[in-house]
């Protein structure tokens, strides 16, 4: 049944982030837009970052009750989800290339008449993807943007089972990275500036761990063919180059409010990197 109205939680004071409960009309559906009954929405961080009058939620899961007439690969019944991209230009050279999450052009939840905080959402069929049957809704959501935002650095720079990976923090993303790391037969290290998280780390995967602010067990540490930063945090950037082996790379996952500064010599001596990451291509979803 095709509802008349779509009821969604709207942010009501960003600041605050509180919100309210409201009522649209469902917006019509363009040629490639299917409409979804939402099962679930997972909480991502992203989220926290929706303005005012907005409704976030990116990790969603739910089944598809209608469908554009140009949707092809999509039916009415399939349980699909979707997460943080919601578009892109589909003409451009990464577009071409398969990789529309760096399309110039692209757009996300934020652009969406409405996002996953809700009964009901309309979104691009090419940006939602089939869920397993052997998954459940609340165990998939997470990975459509928190999941890929980790799997990617492991899939786009030819990392090999048995490199050695750091997961910089335990947090929401940092535990599905460690579970990824050591699911691709990595020797996984937890970084976190918290010896409590050790527990819960290694309970995740992880083979070791390090207490960052320790400096002992920092210099004691065999070096990292790549570091994946999860956190937010503003860092001492150059203590974590100087963690990485030869070549090694320092992945950028976790915004900070101030600029990452780092010596150009910490680089060009051992011809280490420090990359960007966001989310996954279609594709690769």
């Amino acid at each position: 049944m095709i509802p008349e109205q779509i009821e969604a939680y709207f942010v009501d004071d960003a600041s605050k982030q509180t919100f309210r409960k409201a009522q649209i009309d469902v917006p019509q559906l363009q040629p490639l837009d299917v409409l979804m009954n939402i099962e679930c929405c997972s909480v991502c961080h992203t989220d926290f970052f929706c303005p005012a009058g907005k409704a976030p939620g990116h990790e969603f899961i739910g089944k598809i009750v209608a469908v554009g007439s140009s949707v092809e690969k999509l039916k009415v019944g399939q349980r699909v989800g979707g997460g943080w991209q919601l578009g892109s230009c589909q003409n451009c050279d990464v577009c071409n290339d398969g990789k529309q999450h760096i399309c110039p052009e692209k757009t996300n939840f934020i652009n969406a008449p409405i996002g996953g905080f809700a009964d009901y959402v309309v979104w691009d069929s090419r940006f939602l993807y089939d869920i397993p049957e052997t998954m459940s809704s609340a165990d998939a959501a997470p990975l459509l943007c928190a999941g890929i935002t980790v799997y990617a650095p492991l899939a786009n720079h030819n990392v090999q089972p048995g490199s050695r990976v750091g997961i910089l923090g335990v947090g929401g993303l940092g535990h599905l990275g460690i579970k990824f790391a050591k699911a691709w037969g990595c020797r996984v290290v937890a970084l976190s500036t918290s010896s409590n998280k050790e527990k819960e780390a290694r309970a995740f995967g992880a083979d070791e761990f390090v207490v960052t602010k320790d400096a002992d067990q920092l210099k004691s540490l065999k070096p990292l063919d790549m570091i994946i930063n999860t956190v937010s945090a503003n860092l001492d950037y150059e203590s974590y180059i100087n963690l990485l082996a030869p070549r090694g790379k320092f992945v950028v996952i976790g915004i900070a409010s101030k600029p990452l500064q780092v010596n150009g010599g910490l680089l060009i001596g051992s011809e280490r990197s420090i990359v960007g990451s966001l989310v996954g291509s279609p594709i690769m979803m």
